[in-house]
């Protein structure tokens, strides 16, 4: 979408359902205001003049004082008083970009450096810091040229309201740039030190900008994206240096030093390779998977270095935030054994708790990896469908992922309750409800095979409070799904026992866990799918729950299940079908009142040829029967048994008009009349 105003109240905004058709627009718009006026003017009046009373419309060119130390109050006034309006900041910028103001602000500076002018100083650190809220591309580029950026860094040291400070002594003395492995491309190098400058400029000299100030600080942030744009396609088309840095790291022989430097340099190329579009990243990610990048990332993952393996993990989230069917791809592409295996080396990396400081990191990367909502089937790319993945996870990696639960719930307590295995039991909790919550019958073949809920709620025992409800959650989760494998399962194996049992030993204490387990059987009171579940639960604990009066779930839970035996013991309600409605009590029957009159049906039934249809209305006692059949007057064929239905698959020359078993209207005033009259049989009609 782009905005603007005019006439200071009114705001004019256009969008576009492409980023491309806004991209092309806003390239057009900034061309055109990054000439110069007299250029512009030249254009149009070469083009007929038919755009000058647009021109005289839009910004027009302002006179700005001259660079002088004298007049540094006066340019300060014109620049501070332009940010009123968008036209004004329009002219502004076209009347600096024209006079080529900058480089003769930065004449100033050193003169005032030079004389020591602190007032002066003072100024131009106020009109360079405005200048970034022009927000205006053309200016930025401007004032962060190779020549002048060093200066424009010099005239924000001197702010007002602090200490001056020693930006440039920092970035010419302290922060040197390191090439870790040299660049042959000039302009790559000279566009990586211009980012880190401004980067440098956003991040430490400028204040935080506030909820106001953001939106006017948004092409600086253009500006750095495609910054760090235009280096990685570089990088992209640089093999020669991307040969350098993958043998490097796969070197056995490499250096500790200078590993870690290759590791920085890796998660520094994956951090700028964020500013490409979804697209372009994948095509980049794909083209460093030909280099090795997954054996390198291997690599790092298995290093005897904290800070090498935490950035491996840092790069992984960055590549499966978005693009993680490339990781699954080349997990399904392993061969080697299971030890050996990537996924499985995420997971040891979790259960041996090496590095308890990216815990957090690697539940939330393994969690992007398994959700099935991020397996999607691409063209091209079979090997990322759902089962395929799903198969190869749960026959290789699952049990590695649920060694530590088993381990330490083989008796009816915990067997190591320390802190330290309770954080990593309810990361591993964690990892398990979404595979309960994604993974459908995957998940609950294992979890019903394994009795893994019955192992999950030994850690009710535990000590530490969290870990307590992490398992009642995982209970919850299972049960909201509301399948009934599940229930079966919970009341075969007795699962709500511990549960019950821990919540009796509470007490009324009101807590975060009392709360989650009155929650649990609320849910069960009032699912309609979970009847099975509230039998189980009446029938087996309810003599203990009986004490709990202080909410109403267990009483509701009773009276449910009370309903439901009354409504069991019920006899069963009238059936209907095939046009009858038949009585239980009584054993008789009536016509559906929505079934057709046989004269109805046995006009339908008439032939094209205009034969009446037969009359009924005498009823059928004249005709001849034998056994179940009854024979139609002048043929030898019987009719068949009553409650068979009409049917057209008899040949033209013999077909028999068959009508619908409905029986005849009865007087529902005379139960006397019912019970005497006779039921008709249907005719057959013969041709």
């Amino acid at each position: 979408m782009i905005t603007w105003t005019e006439d200071e109240a009114c705001e004019i905004a256009i969008s576009f359902q492409e980023k491309l058709g806004c991209d092309e627009v806003w390239d057009k718009i900034t061309e055109i205001q990054a000439h110069k006026s007299g250029s512009l003017l030249a254009a149009v009046t070469e083009s007929g003049g038919g755009l000058v009373d647009r021109l005289e419309e839009g910004p027009q060119l302002v006179e700005l004082p001259p660079c002088e130390l004298s007049k540094l109050d006066e340019i300060y006034e014109q620049v501070t008083t332009s940010l009123s309006s968008t036209a004004k900041q329009e002219a502004l910028v076209l009347a600096i970009e024209h006079d080529n103001y900058i480089p003769k602000l930065v004449e100033l500076f050193h003169m005032c450096e030079d004389l020591e002018n602190t007032e002066g100083l003072h100024i131009l650190f106020n009109i360079i810091r405005t200048f970034f809220f022009l927000n205006k591309i053309s200016l930025l580029q401007l004032m962060f040229a190779d020549a002048i950026i060093d200066d424009i860094i010099g005239c924000l040291e001197y702010d007002p309201n602090k200490p001056q400070a020693r930006h440039r002594e920092y970035m010419s003395k302290i922060s040197q740039h390191k090439e870790v492995i040299p660049f042959n491309n000039p302009e790559l190098l000279a566009k990586i030190h211009q980012t880190y400058k401004v980067q440098y400029i956003q991040e430490v000299i400028l204040p935080t900008p506030s909820l106001f100030e953001e939106n006017m600080m948004s092409s600086l942030n253009s500006f750095l994206m495609f910054n760090k744009a235009d280096i990685i396609n570089a990088i992209q088309e640089d093999k020669v240096f991307l040969c350098e840095l993958f043998t490097q790291i796969q070197d056995a022989n490499t250096s500790e030093g200078q590993f870690q430097e290759l590791a920085f340099l890796l998660r520094e190329i994956m951090v700028y390779s964020l500013s490409l579009e979804l697209t372009d990243r994948a095509r980049f990610y794909k083209h460093l998977c030909s280099f090795g990048f997954m054996v390198s990332i291997e690599i790092m993952l298995t290093y005897e270095v904290g800070a090498v393996v935490a950035t491996a993990v840092d790069i992984l989230a960055s590549v499966a935030e978005y693009h993680s069917s490339i990781l699954r791809d080349y997990i399904l592409s392993e061969t080697q054994d299971e030890d050996g295996q990537f996924l499985n080396i995420l997971l040891s990396l979790l259960v041996d708790s090496q590095y308890p400081e990216i815990d957090v990191q690697l539940v939330g990367l393994i969690k992007m990896l398994i959700d099935s909502e991020n397996i999607m089937a691409e063209a091209g790319a079979p090997t990322t469908e759902k089962s395929l993945f799903l198969n190869h996870f749960y026959k290789y990696s699952m049990h590695r992922l649920m060694a530590p639960l088993m381990a330490q719930t083989a008796t009816e307590t915990v067997s190591k309750d320390t802190s330290h295995n309770a954080v990593l039991l309810s990361h591993i909790l964690d990892i398990l409800s979404l595979c309960v919550e994604r993974h459908t019958y995957h998940i609950r073949n294992y979890v019903i095979d394994k009795n893994v809920l019955g192992r999950v709620l030994v850690l009710l025992t535990s000590s530490h409070t969290h870990l307590a409800l992490a398992a009642v959650r995982f209970c919850r989760k299972i049960v909201g799904l509301r399948d009934e494998f599940y229930n079966r399962y919970i009341v075969r194996n007795n699962l709500l026992a511990p549960i019950v049992k821990f919540f009796v030993a509470q007490g009324q204490r009101y807590n975060l866990l009392n709360s989650a387990i009155i929650e649990l059987f609320e849910y069960i009171q009032k699912e309609k799918d979970a009847k099975s579940l509230v039998s189980y639960i009446v029938e087996n604990f309810m003599s203990s729950l009986d004490a709990v009066d202080y909410v109403s779930t267990f009483h509701s839970l009773k009276l449910r299940h009370e309903q439901e035996m009354d409504r069991c013991s019920q006899p069963s309600e009238p059936m209907v079908g095939g046009g009858l409605i038949r009585a239980e009590v009584t054993g008789r029957y009536r016509r559906d009142p929505r079934q057709l009159d046989e004269d109805e049906e046995a006009w339908f039934d008439t032939d094209e040829g205009g034969s009446s249809p037969p009359d009924y209305r005498h009823g059928a006692s004249a005709l001849p029967k034998h056994g179940n059949h009854t024979y139609v007057a002048g043929t030898n064929s019987p009719r068949p048994p009553v409650g068979l239905h009409r049917t057209n698959s008899m040949p033209p020359e013999n077909k028999l008009l068959s009508i619908s078993t409905s029986l005849v209207d009865y007087d529902e005033d005379s139960d006397e009349d019912l019970e005497d009259t006779p039921v008709k049989q249907p005719k057959l009609n013969s041709t």
